[in-house]
């Protein structure tokens, strides 16, 4: 095999090197969201804030599906993507609003939230619940996908491409502070962003990445993230990474300093979360509490 060949082709494993594998997955992923984004060019708004993350979520899984196939050689599984066990999917889901709501309740203790208005909806000609259950749908999928693609097909990979440089320990540790970071990166250009929001989501990064190296399972993170949105946007009205709610349970005037709710971005932005997600990320990375005694080597 020529040396040019063999920057791109692993010989022993018999497949793309990690680096190319992961660029032809994105250019598979973009493939199909230039497809959705023709599909979405003229229907409604509602039906676009409603189904865009279903479809999104489809083709990133039919992107995942296709490249394990065809690029990795893997199965599903293997991205930790498989059926969603009910006891830690609810096990994250319980973590993300139970966080959400201490927020809250530090907020609305200190008095910096007055209530303004009870089940908030910007689509008056629909009726509430509908929007809120299609809000709800849209945060489900866009945490499936979300999750997959990072702490799954990327992680993933980025660790295999870090074996025989790195211990397999090292290459899962490295790789996970990579994808946590990217996380955070990815929201800098959202509207009301600063330092501290890019901090505070490389840490809610970090925070839905430990159980996936932990267990190689995204269970636990898809259910953290999803709760963590819909809480955050759909139950107390919260802005979500700079993004307003259109629909919620309740929306509060938020009286309190910026630097700590947020402010405009909502509470990914604020002191905080910096703090709660810190407490959490500690928390659940002893090991005791789930029974997990040392990190498993189960993403590579």
């Amino acid at each position: 095999m020529t040396v040019l060949a063999n920057i791109f082709w692993n010989s022993q494993e018999k497949r793309i090197r990690a680096f190319f594998r992961i660029v032809l997955f994105v250019v598979l992923a973009g493939l199909f969201a230039t497809i959705i984004a023709m599909i979405l060019n003229n229907v409604s708004e509602l039906f676009e804030k409603t189904f865009t993350n279903f479809l999104v979520m489809l083709a990133i899984l039919l992107a995942i599906y296709l490249a394990g196939i065809y690029f990795d050689k893997r199965k599903w599984g293997d991205f930790g993507i498989t059926l969603i066990p009910l006891k830690s999917f609810v096990h994250g889901a319980m973590w993300g609003s139970l966080l959400i709501i201490v927020i809250f309740l530090i907020q609305s203790s200190l008095g910096w939230l007055i209530l303004n208005e009870i089940q908030f909806n910007t689509f008056p000609t629909h009726a509430f619940l509908l929007v809120f259950v299609g809000q709800v749908f849209r945060y489900l999928c866009g945490s499936i996908f979300e999750e997959a693609f990072s702490r799954g097909y990327l992680l993933v990979n980025l660790a295999e491409g870090f074996q025989g440089r790195l211990s397999n320990r090292y290459a899962v540790l490295l790789s996970y502070f990579i994808t946590s970071s990217l996380f955070g990166l990815l929201h800098i250009a959202n509207e009301n962003a600063s330092l501290l929001s890019s901090i505070n989501l490389v840490l809610i990064g970090l925070l839905l990445g430990w159980m996936v190296v932990k267990t190689g399972k995204l269970h636990f993170s898809i259910g953290l993230h999803a709760a963590w949105n819909v809480f955050q946007n759909n139950v107390f009205g919260f802005a979500n990474s700079g993004k307003k709610s259109i629909v919620s349970l309740y929306t509060f005037e938020n009286s309190g300093s910026t630097l700590w709710t947020g402010g405009e971005f909502g509470i990914e932005g604020g002191l905080l979360c910096t703090i709660t997600v810190s407490i959490a990320l500690v928390v659940l990375s002893q090991g005791q509490i789930f029974r997990i005694t040392r990190l498993k080597q189960n993403i590579l």
